[in-house]
Protein backbone atom coordinates (compact mmCIF):
# COMPACT_ATOMS: atom_id res chain seq x y z
CA UNK A 1 0.00 0.00 0.00
CA UNK A 2 1.38 3.41 -0.98
CA UNK A 3 1.83 6.32 1.44
CA UNK A 4 -1.03 8.15 -0.32
CA UNK A 5 -3.36 5.19 0.23
CA UNK A 6 -2.42 5.06 3.91
CA UNK A 7 -3.06 8.78 4.32
CA UNK A 8 -6.43 8.48 2.57
CA UNK A 9 -7.52 5.65 4.85
CA UNK A 10 -6.33 7.49 7.93
CA UNK A 11 -8.29 10.60 6.92
CA UNK A 12 -11.37 8.46 6.35
CA UNK A 13 -11.07 6.87 9.79
CA UNK A 14 -10.73 10.27 11.44
CA UNK A 15 -13.89 11.43 9.67
CA UNK A 16 -15.75 8.35 10.88
CA UNK A 17 -14.61 8.89 14.47
CA UNK A 18 -15.68 12.54 14.38
CA UNK A 19 -19.27 11.74 13.41
CA UNK A 20 -21.87 12.23 16.11
CA UNK A 21 -23.69 9.01 16.96
CA UNK A 22 -26.75 10.85 18.28
CA UNK A 23 -27.61 12.29 14.85
CA UNK A 24 -28.76 10.13 11.91
CA UNK A 25 -26.38 10.49 8.95
CA UNK A 26 -27.50 12.22 5.79
CA UNK A 27 -28.09 9.96 2.73
CA UNK A 28 -24.99 11.44 1.08
CA UNK A 29 -22.92 10.36 4.09
CA UNK A 30 -24.48 6.90 3.95
CA UNK A 31 -23.59 6.60 0.27
CA UNK A 32 -20.00 7.65 0.99
CA UNK A 33 -19.80 5.22 3.90
CA UNK A 34 -21.04 2.33 1.75
CA UNK A 35 -18.41 3.03 -0.89
CA UNK A 36 -15.72 3.30 1.80
CA UNK A 37 -16.73 -0.07 3.26
CA UNK A 38 -16.66 -1.67 -0.18
CA UNK A 39 -13.20 -0.27 -0.86
CA UNK A 40 -12.01 -1.68 2.47
CA UNK A 41 -12.94 -5.16 1.18
CA UNK A 42 -10.24 -4.95 -1.51
CA UNK A 43 -7.38 -7.43 -1.04
CA UNK A 44 -3.74 -7.13 -2.07
CA UNK A 45 -2.65 -9.78 -4.57
CA UNK A 46 1.09 -9.05 -4.76
CA UNK A 47 3.13 -6.76 -7.02
CA UNK A 48 0.86 -3.81 -6.32
CA UNK A 49 -2.08 -5.74 -7.72
CA UNK A 50 -5.43 -5.30 -5.94
CA UNK A 51 -8.49 -7.52 -6.37
CA UNK A 52 -12.06 -7.53 -5.14
CA UNK A 53 -12.82 -11.04 -3.81
CA UNK A 54 -16.62 -10.91 -3.99
CA UNK A 55 -19.13 -11.01 -6.83
CA UNK A 56 -22.25 -10.42 -4.72
CA UNK A 57 -22.85 -7.47 -2.41
CA UNK A 58 -25.83 -7.17 -0.08
CA UNK A 59 -26.33 -3.61 1.16
CA UNK A 60 -28.90 -2.70 3.80
CA UNK A 61 -29.67 0.91 4.69
CA UNK A 62 -31.68 2.08 7.69
CA UNK A 63 -34.74 4.14 6.69
CA UNK A 64 -37.15 4.17 9.61
CA UNK A 65 -39.95 6.25 8.07
CA UNK A 66 -41.37 7.34 4.72
CA UNK A 67 -39.37 10.60 4.64
CA UNK A 68 -36.11 8.74 5.25
CA UNK A 69 -36.99 6.18 2.57
CA UNK A 70 -37.77 8.86 -0.01
CA UNK A 71 -34.50 10.67 0.74
CA UNK A 72 -32.48 7.45 0.57
CA UNK A 73 -34.08 6.44 -2.75
CA UNK A 74 -33.37 9.86 -4.23
CA UNK A 75 -29.66 9.78 -3.29
CA UNK A 76 -28.81 6.09 -3.50
CA UNK A 77 -31.02 5.15 -6.43
CA UNK A 78 -31.44 1.42 -6.99
CA UNK A 79 -29.29 -1.64 -7.55
CA UNK A 80 -28.01 -0.41 -10.93
CA UNK A 81 -26.95 3.01 -9.60
CA UNK A 82 -25.13 1.51 -6.62
CA UNK A 83 -23.39 -1.03 -8.85
CA UNK A 84 -22.17 1.75 -11.17
CA UNK A 85 -20.90 3.81 -8.21
CA UNK A 86 -19.10 0.81 -6.70
CA UNK A 87 -17.47 -0.08 -10.02
CA UNK A 88 -16.25 3.51 -10.38
CA UNK A 89 -14.85 3.61 -6.83
CA UNK A 90 -13.00 0.30 -7.26
CA UNK A 91 -11.51 1.35 -10.59
CA UNK A 92 -10.39 4.67 -9.11
CA UNK A 93 -8.56 2.67 -6.44
CA UNK A 94 -6.71 0.63 -9.06
CA UNK A 95 -8.70 -2.54 -8.35
CA UNK A 96 -9.96 -4.97 -10.96
CA UNK A 97 -13.74 -5.43 -10.83
CA UNK A 98 -15.40 -8.86 -11.29
CA UNK A 99 -17.40 -8.99 -14.51
CA UNK A 100 -20.27 -10.76 -12.73
CA UNK A 101 -20.45 -8.37 -9.77
CA UNK A 102 -24.05 -7.87 -8.59
CA UNK A 103 -25.48 -5.53 -5.96
CA UNK A 104 -28.69 -5.88 -3.95
CA UNK A 105 -29.75 -2.71 -2.13
CA UNK A 106 -32.45 -2.93 0.55
CA UNK A 107 -34.02 -0.22 2.73
CA UNK A 108 -34.97 -1.54 6.18
CA UNK A 109 -36.80 -0.05 9.15
CA UNK A 110 -34.60 -1.57 11.89
CA UNK A 111 -30.95 -2.47 12.36
CA UNK A 112 -30.13 -6.17 12.48
CA UNK A 113 -28.00 -7.59 15.29
CA UNK A 114 -25.08 -8.19 12.92
CA UNK A 115 -24.68 -4.50 12.08
CA UNK A 116 -21.67 -2.58 13.44
CA UNK A 117 -22.61 -0.28 16.35
CA UNK A 118 -24.20 3.08 15.51
CA UNK A 119 -24.22 2.34 11.78
CA UNK A 120 -27.07 3.27 9.47
CA UNK A 121 -25.90 0.81 6.81
CA UNK A 122 -24.41 -2.66 6.52
CA UNK A 123 -22.48 -4.20 3.63
CA UNK A 124 -21.94 -7.95 3.21
CA UNK A 125 -19.79 -9.49 0.48
CA UNK A 126 -20.26 -13.01 -0.90
CA UNK A 127 -18.57 -15.16 -3.48
CA UNK A 128 -21.01 -17.22 -5.54
CA UNK A 129 -19.55 -19.65 -8.02
CA UNK A 130 -21.45 -20.06 -11.26
CA UNK A 131 -22.73 -23.53 -12.12
CA UNK A 132 -23.25 -24.93 -15.64
CA UNK A 133 -27.03 -24.84 -15.10
CA UNK A 134 -26.92 -21.18 -14.08
CA UNK A 135 -24.80 -20.21 -17.09
CA UNK A 136 -26.78 -22.11 -19.71
CA UNK A 137 -29.54 -20.05 -21.30
CA UNK A 138 -32.51 -22.11 -22.57
CA UNK A 139 -34.03 -21.13 -25.90
CA UNK A 140 -37.40 -20.33 -24.30
CA UNK A 141 -36.24 -18.56 -21.16
CA UNK A 142 -38.82 -16.82 -19.03
CA UNK A 143 -38.75 -13.04 -19.19
CA UNK A 144 -40.65 -10.31 -17.40
CA UNK A 145 -43.25 -8.43 -19.43
CA UNK A 146 -44.27 -5.08 -17.95
CA UNK A 147 -47.54 -3.32 -18.68
CA UNK A 148 -49.19 -0.10 -17.55
CA UNK A 149 -52.83 -0.85 -16.74
CA UNK A 150 -55.39 1.96 -16.68
CA UNK A 151 -56.95 2.49 -13.23
CA UNK A 152 -58.46 5.98 -13.45
CA UNK A 153 -59.11 8.23 -16.42
CA UNK A 154 -59.95 7.66 -20.08
CA UNK A 155 -57.23 6.41 -22.43
CA UNK A 156 -56.88 4.99 -25.91
CA UNK A 157 -56.33 1.49 -24.43
CA UNK A 158 -56.91 -0.36 -21.17
CA UNK A 159 -53.26 -1.42 -20.96
CA UNK A 160 -49.99 -0.36 -22.55
CA UNK A 161 -46.91 -2.58 -22.97
CA UNK A 162 -43.61 -1.10 -21.79
CA UNK A 163 -41.37 -1.53 -24.83
CA UNK A 164 -38.30 0.30 -26.08
CA UNK A 165 -35.96 2.62 -24.25
CA UNK A 166 -38.41 5.51 -23.77
CA UNK A 167 -42.19 5.62 -23.36
CA UNK A 168 -43.92 9.02 -23.37
CA UNK A 169 -47.12 9.58 -21.39
CA UNK A 170 -49.55 12.43 -22.05
CA UNK A 171 -52.86 13.74 -23.27
CA UNK A 172 -53.23 13.33 -27.06
CA UNK A 173 -51.10 11.07 -29.26
CA UNK A 174 -49.27 13.93 -30.99
CA UNK A 175 -48.13 17.10 -29.25
CA UNK A 176 -47.96 20.12 -31.58
CA UNK A 177 -46.20 23.46 -31.29
CA UNK A 178 -47.71 26.82 -32.23
CA UNK A 179 -46.96 26.19 -35.90
CA UNK A 180 -48.85 22.87 -35.77
CA UNK A 181 -45.65 20.85 -36.02
CA UNK A 182 -45.34 17.56 -34.14
CA UNK A 183 -42.81 17.97 -31.33
CA UNK A 184 -43.60 14.81 -29.36
CA UNK A 185 -45.46 11.52 -29.74
CA UNK A 186 -46.98 9.79 -26.72
CA UNK A 187 -47.10 6.00 -26.52
CA UNK A 188 -49.39 6.03 -23.47
CA UNK A 189 -52.25 8.26 -24.60
CA UNK A 190 -54.99 9.79 -22.45
CA UNK A 191 -57.93 11.18 -24.41
CA UNK A 192 -58.18 14.96 -24.82
CA UNK A 193 -61.76 15.23 -23.55
CA UNK A 194 -63.85 17.20 -21.07
CA UNK A 195 -63.30 14.49 -18.46
CA UNK A 196 -62.08 16.41 -15.36
CA UNK A 197 -59.65 13.60 -14.54
CA UNK A 198 -58.07 13.70 -18.00
CA UNK A 199 -57.78 17.48 -17.82
CA UNK A 200 -55.18 17.03 -15.04
CA UNK A 201 -52.92 15.10 -17.47
CA UNK A 202 -50.59 17.41 -19.39
CA UNK A 203 -50.02 16.85 -23.09
CA UNK A 204 -46.36 16.12 -22.33
CA UNK A 205 -46.79 14.86 -18.78
CA UNK A 206 -44.12 12.24 -18.06
CA UNK A 207 -41.99 9.50 -19.60
CA UNK A 208 -40.45 6.14 -18.72
CA UNK A 209 -36.89 5.07 -19.42
CA UNK A 210 -35.94 1.39 -19.61
CA UNK A 211 -32.31 0.54 -18.81
CA UNK A 212 -30.48 -2.42 -20.44
CA UNK A 213 -30.75 -4.18 -17.06
CA UNK A 214 -34.56 -3.97 -17.29
CA UNK A 215 -34.87 -1.27 -14.62
CA UNK A 216 -37.71 1.17 -15.33
CA UNK A 217 -37.73 4.75 -14.05
CA UNK A 218 -40.38 7.45 -14.41
CA UNK A 219 -39.64 11.14 -14.98
CA UNK A 220 -41.98 14.12 -14.75
CA UNK A 221 -41.76 16.42 -17.79
CA UNK A 222 -42.69 19.62 -15.92
CA UNK A 223 -46.38 18.74 -15.87
CA UNK A 224 -49.00 21.11 -14.47
CA UNK A 225 -50.43 18.76 -11.83
CA UNK A 226 -47.37 16.66 -11.03
CA UNK A 227 -46.54 12.95 -10.95
CA UNK A 228 -46.60 10.69 -7.88
CA UNK A 229 -45.97 7.01 -7.20
CA UNK A 230 -48.03 5.16 -4.57
CA UNK A 231 -46.22 2.15 -3.09
CA UNK A 232 -47.11 0.18 0.04
CA UNK A 233 -49.19 2.99 1.52
CA UNK A 234 -46.50 5.59 0.88
CA UNK A 235 -46.40 8.45 -1.62
CA UNK A 236 -43.25 9.17 -3.62
CA UNK A 237 -43.25 12.48 -5.48
CA UNK A 238 -41.48 12.48 -8.84
CA UNK A 239 -39.43 15.71 -8.98
CA UNK A 240 -40.42 17.94 -11.90
CA UNK A 241 -37.75 17.98 -14.59
CA UNK A 242 -35.22 16.05 -12.47
CA UNK A 243 -32.64 13.83 -14.16
CA UNK A 244 -32.86 10.84 -11.79
CA UNK A 245 -36.59 10.12 -11.71
CA UNK A 246 -38.09 7.35 -9.57
CA UNK A 247 -37.55 3.63 -10.04
CA UNK A 248 -40.78 1.67 -10.62
CA UNK A 249 -41.72 -1.71 -9.14
CA UNK A 250 -44.44 -4.25 -9.74
CA UNK A 251 -47.73 -3.05 -8.22
CA UNK A 252 -46.79 0.64 -8.13
CA UNK A 253 -49.62 3.07 -8.93
CA UNK A 254 -48.58 6.09 -10.99
CA UNK A 255 -50.72 9.19 -10.52
CA UNK A 256 -50.55 11.71 -13.36
CA UNK A 257 -52.55 14.52 -11.82
CA UNK A 258 -55.73 12.61 -10.93
CA UNK A 259 -55.37 9.91 -13.59
CA UNK A 260 -53.80 6.63 -12.54
CA UNK A 261 -51.86 3.73 -14.12
CA UNK A 262 -50.76 0.54 -12.34
CA UNK A 263 -47.43 -1.20 -13.07
CA UNK A 264 -48.04 -4.91 -13.69
CA UNK A 265 -45.23 -7.39 -14.29
CA UNK A 266 -45.93 -10.84 -15.71
CA UNK A 267 -43.68 -13.77 -16.49
CA UNK A 268 -43.79 -14.76 -20.14
CA UNK A 269 -41.91 -17.07 -22.47
CA UNK A 270 -39.38 -15.85 -24.99
CA UNK A 271 -39.35 -17.98 -28.10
Amino acid sequence: MSILDKMTRLERRLQQLSRRDDLPPEPVEVRRGILDDVEDMVKAAGRSRRVFPYNRLRIQVLASDSAARAAAQAVLGGDAEMLAAIRERLREGGCSVPDDLQVKLQLVRRRAAAWPPARAWHVVGERVESTPQAVAAPSAAAETVTQLVLVKGTASRRSFPVRGERINIGRQADVLDRDRRVVRRNQVVFEDSDDPVNQTVSRAHAHLRVAPSGEIRIFDDRSSYGTRVFRGGETISVPSGASRGVRLRDGDEIYLGQACLRVVEKKGARG
